[in-house]
């Protein structure tokens, strides 16, 4: 009975310090299968670097609001082929969905000033959808 309970304290730790390990924040990406998984883990690394989290945009939503100097996500099924543009490039800077060393990086933007623009999002299979954007001042 003891060897058992000596096994299960040791699992215990393991698992433990396997948790600590996977929460630790560090400086270098990796790649995720789940796109939201890779949007929570860039949200936790941010935070933990003294930045603000993004701003994160799951599929269906139609409407968000930012801070200026925010980042916002957008979470696509398919990053690769998927583009996406503003009305107003003047509130808000557009990064494309790209591939960087194996990791696989969602379309985004950056709130530049303070206004209200418009964000269209065109799948790999061509349809799209709009999100606006309230930009407001720190």
């Amino acid at each position: 009975m003891s060897i058992r309970r000596v096994a299960a304290v040791g699992t215990i730790a393991l698992l433990g310090v396997g948790v600590l390990a996977g929460c630790s924040s560090s400086s270098s990406s990796s790649t995720s299968s789940s796109a939201a998984a890779s949007a929570a883990a860039s949200a936790a690394g941010s935070a933990a670097a003294g930045l603000p989290a993004p701003i994160i945009i799951t599929e269906g939503q139609s409407s968000a609001s930012a801070k200026v100097g925010d980042f916002i996500d957008i979470v696509v099924k398919k990053p690769a082929g998927t583009t996406i543009d503003t009305d107003k490039p003047d509130l808000l800077e557009v990064t494309q969905a790209h591939e960087d060393g194996g990791a696989v990086f969602n379309p985004g933007a950056k709130a530049l000033a303070p206004g209200v623009a418009v964000i269209t999002v065109t799948n790999p299979d061509n349809t799209s959808s709009t999100i606006t954007i309230t930009i407001t001042d720190k």
